[in-house]
């Protein structure tokens, strides 16, 4: 959000000076009660550069504050001292990203400095009877255009972030913040999507078939997978409708929910402990609302609403280390009211909670192969891992179905990848547990959580960590991070 603007010159008997500010008082003010945003003594040395300096963009930090500018010389035999030299400075917090603001700057900047040598503008306003300059009493005088210019400039930016600003009857002024739209986010078959914001409805808004038909089955529960198996569409298109919410800010990605999972504090957490506002509606949020009989009216005064203090208590015994059923049982007396499930959701949503991931590692995935060695085929090709658990499940495919032409086996009927009943039918249980173990090795490299290798073999972590201790595939280390 801008927070002033003015425009400043060198003068030959003033020096270097304030000509016009807004909003009044900004810059210089002669009145004690208002004070400035920043100090003028501060940054006038620097406001009008040596003359090698300047047409070059500036920034200048001064007091919390960061002024955005654009000198401009001109040489030329008409001014004093052969030289005219100005700037428009745009004021900003310090922290706020100025990249948007670079073009407006260099813009506006650039139109003065036509102005002023087409027709001498800056220069006759200064000779202006009645004329006002900044830090003056009386100012501003209703005299000039350069003051309006800067006072539109100002309104139309911070209201509605563009401008459209008529500086004479042949000059019109443009301004537009730009700022850069955020990359899409890749959307995995284990990530759980969750509505932020309500979607309209079909009459008002233009629902593509697929959102029709997975809208039903967002819960901030459900992983994309279990949504695409669920509305019975496609996984590609599940994720890029998912794709499409988060993008567009009705949708944001948690991370699967489960007793196993280790979740921990950040470094939000304190800026959390102290907002007595967001911590009332971390209360309302996770208590656990009693029944009510028909006959009686919800009274929000009857909910077991934890208090502020057991709420941090419980966020701050979250360690790195401790899964999410020991945290219960350990403290199941102060969960007692509380909804574990919406309480992590909360702090996820929030951003002073995260989720510590479980990933796996094979020093060697067979007794004489190590995992990751690179084997050549009789084409003479390499294989290597693949980029995602899709292509894991292609590859393997494709690698079984060549095996069986080339030898002349009949290929097995296809079945479902979700290893159902049906699909276990047509191979020996012995077969099946081979080739699942075929799949799993390529997760074991160190790079996937378990929350993908859950999603992808359709296997419970408990039933993962029982094949990896299963000695089949050698050492395997289990880490977190």
């Amino acid at each position: 959000m801008l927070k002033a603007i003015f425009y400043a010159r060198f003068h030959q008997a003033r020096g270097v000076s304030v000509v016009h500010q807004y909003p009044v008082g900004s810059i210089l003010s002669t009145s004690p009660e208002k004070k400035p945003l920043i100090t003028w003594s501060d940054i006038s040395s620097y406001i009008i550069p040596p003359y090698d300096l300047c047409n070059d963009p500036l920034s200048i930090c001064s007091n919390g504050y960061r002024v955005l500018a654009f000198p401009i010389s001109l040489e030329d035999s008409k001014y004093d001292r052969n030289r005219f030299t100005f700037n428009i400075c745009f004021v900003l917090d310090e922290d706020e990203d100025a990249q948007p603001w670079d073009r407006i700057v260099r813009k506006t900047a650039k139109l003065l400095t036509s102005l002023e040598e087409e027709e001498g503008l800056l220069q006759k306003e200064e000779d202006l009877p009645g004329l006002k300059w900044a830090g003056e009493e009386r100012y501003p005088a209703d005299v000039g255009i350069v003051y309006t210019m800067l006072e539109n400039i100002f309104e139309d930016l911070n209201a509605y972030g563009e401008a459209c600003v008529r500086v004479d009857d042949a000059n019109v002024l443009n301004l537009r913040l730009d700022y850069e739209e955020p990359a899409a986010p890749k959307i995995h078959a284990w990530d759980v999507p969750l509505l932020v914001r309500s979607l309209p409805s079909p009459a008002d808004w233009t629902w593509d078939l697929t959102l029709q038909r997975i809208n039903p089955h967002i819960d901030g529960i459900k992983h994309v997978q279990r949504i695409a198996e669920l509305a019975d569409v496609e996984l590609k298109l599940v994720k890029r409708a998912v794709k499409e919410l988060v993008y567009y800010g009705r949708a944001m990605l948690l991370d699967i929910f489960h007793f196993q999972a280790i979740y921990t504090c950040n470094d939000e957490a304190a800026s959390f402990a102290k907002d007595e506002e967001l911590l009332d509606e971390c209360r309302h949020y996770v208590a656990i609302t009693p029944e009510k009989k028909a006959t009686n009216k919800s009274d929000p005064k009857d909910l077991a609403l934890p208090s502020r203090e057991t709420i941090i208590e419980l966020y701050a015994l979250l360690q790195p280390g401790l899964q999410l059923y020991e945290y219960c049982i350990t403290h199941k007396t102060l969960l007692t009211s509380i909804d574990v499930r919406r309480f992590i959701t909360f702090g996820i949503i929030k951003g002073f909670l995260r989720r510590v991931h479980k990933y796996a590692l094979a020093i060697e995935s067979h007794p004489t192969a190590p995992l990751g060695s690179t084997k050549k085929h009789s084409s003479g090709s390499i294989s290597r891992p693949p980029r995602s658990n899709e292509d894991a499940v292609r590859e393997f495919d494709r690698a079984w179905k060549k095996a069986a032409l080339s030898s002349g086996w009949a290929t097995p009927p296809s079945a479902p990848a979700n290893g159902s009943l049906m699909a276990k039918s047509f191979k020996s249980a012995d077969r099946l547990r081979n080739e699942e173990d075929e799949r799993l090795r390529w997760f074991l490299d160190g790079t996937h959580c378990f929350d993908e290798i859950c999603v992808a073999m359709h296997l419970s972590e408990k039933k993962v960590v029982e094949r990896l201790r299963s000695k089949a595939f050698g050492e395997v280390v289990l880490f977190n991070k």
